[in-house]
């Protein structure tokens, strides 16, 4: 080598930079060399270690996948809703006098919750007491006057039919006084006399008829009076059964048992009937509703299990397996599916005796049908998830593994169920996974691997 070329320059072989450029070089080489050397002695020891690992027998946890029914585990969010929720409105307007709870105490059904000054009611009760009490005076008036009349009619009609027969004897006298002047026994003046008391008897028959017909008219005014008196007892004993449930109204009771919300109206404060801002809302909690939606593609399922009884609805609060509500009601379906997301809305019913469902919060619900048919089942612990998808080790007959991949189809419990990739009766390893490579030797130990510390 007689020079070097640097940047196009070329360097003289007797130059001083000739010798450091030679050195550079050839020590840049040796660090080359070196590295070279390094990590091939590196992969071979990976290499020997791989296959040490491949034939040394590793410590696993091995089960049986079995042909098993599995019920149907439908999982999804779902929000606690109370079973009724009551706005507290006043019936009746006035002063707030007294407010007899805290706000979100829990209540009974017929708890006292607010008190609406009653003496104005009172008042008025009183006044239309007093017009009844009036009302029933005037009609007991009424029907002494009635039954006085009455008393006068009959009186009336006991005269008339007196001077009747009076008046009848008197017409039988002159016709005979008559036949008797004719034959000559008595004179003209004697048969006068008989005309005259007839004519005096008809007149007082006359008198008493018109007596008689006064004190009927007299008697149709007294029922009329009567009438009216009852007419007037019937409105106003109304009117103080209205005033009556008015007063019971000043007193405001619970009409569920559950929580009360924060109040709207405060002690102090008029209050309006019906107004539209309610006094306080109280959500009914025992028993509560959970509602949630589910893919339509488990309508068929559900409804035959409605039908069977064998459905189960079970809520888990805050994701705590501790916390796990049974006992649930599937107590509606919704008659129509979402198009929009292919969902349809369920309702459970829960008794909640815990209160430990709120209304408002979010929980998981778990909703289990009978399985449909057998399928080849495995502990979902067996499942390992790589890059390819989900696999398990399978032991062959010579204690080695083997990585087949699976399709599992749902998981119920600690169980997952496999749809493709295993036979009934495969030996699957369901722990000791971290040490095994395709083809690695085992033994199969029946306590389960606990990791070096």
């Amino acid at each position: 080598m007689s020079s070097i070329y640097l940047d196009n320059q070329r360097i003289p072989k007797t130059s001083p930079s000739f010798k450091i450029v030679l050195l550079v070089i050839v020590l840049a080489s040796a660090a080359l060399a070196i590295f070279f050397i390094n990590q091939f002695k590196i992969n071979q020891a990976e290499e020997k270690k791989d296959a040490k690992r491949a034939h040394e027998a590793a410590p696993v946890t091995v089960a049986q996948a079995k042909l098993e029914t599995l019920p149907l585990e439908i999982r999804n969010v779902g929000n606690v809703e109370a079973f009724s929720v009551v706005n507290v409105i006043a019936q009746v307007g006035g002063q707030l006098t007294d407010v007899f709870f805290k706000q979100g105490q829990y209540v009974r059904k017929g708890d006292l919750l607010f008190q609406i000054d009653p003496r104005p009611y009172e008042a008025l009760l009183a006044q239309a007491e007093a017009n009844v009490a009036r009302d029933k005076s005037q009609i007991n008036s009424a029907q002494a006057n009635l039954e006085k009349d009455m008393a006068s009619s009959r009186q009336a009609q006991a005269n008339l039919d007196k001077d009747l027969a009076s008046q009848k004897y008197a017409d039988v006298e002159v016709k005979r006084y008559i036949s008797l002047v004719n034959e000559g026994a008595v004179s003209h003046e004697q048969s006068d006399q008989m005309k005259t008391n007839s004519e005096t008897a008809e007149a007082t028959v006359a008198s008493d008829k018109a007596v008689l017909e006064n004190a009927n008219a007299v008697i149709d005014s007294d029922k009329a009076a009567v009438l009216t008196a009852r007419a007037n007892l019937r409105a106003d004993q109304a009117a103080a059964d209205n005033l009556r449930i008015q007063l019971g109204f000043t007193k405001i009771y619970s009409p569920v048992e559950g929580i009360t919300g924060a109040l709207n109206v405060y002690q102090g404060n008029v209050v309006r009937a019906n107004d539209t801002t309610s006094l306080v809302v109280i959500n009914q909690i025992q028993p509560i509703y959970v509602s949630c939606s589910v893919p339509e593609i488990y309508l068929p399922s559900l409804r035959t299990s409605i039908d069977e009884g064998t459905i189960k609805v079970n809520v888990r609060v805050d994701g705590d397996k501790k916390n796990t509500i049974l006992g649930g009601t599937l107590s509606f379906i919704d008659n129509t599916v979402d198009k929009t997301t292919g969902t349809i809305r369920l309702r459970a019913t829960f008794p909640n005796q815990s209160k430990l469902l709120w209304p408002g919060e979010f929980t998981d619900v778990i909703i289990t049908l009978p399985g449909a048919r057998p399928q080849v089942v495995i502990p979902s612990s067996a499942v390992v998830n790589d890059q390819q998808g989900q696999s398990v080790f399978v032991v062959r007959s010579d204690n080695t593994v083997e990585l087949v991949t699976v399709q599992v189809d749902r998981t119920y419990g600690d169980n997952s169920i496999v749809n493709a990739g295993l036979k009934e009766g495969d030996t699957v390893v369901i722990d000791g996974q971290l040490k095994l490579l395709p083809g690695s030797a085992v033994t199969i130990v029946k306590s389960p691997i606990r990791p070096a510390s």
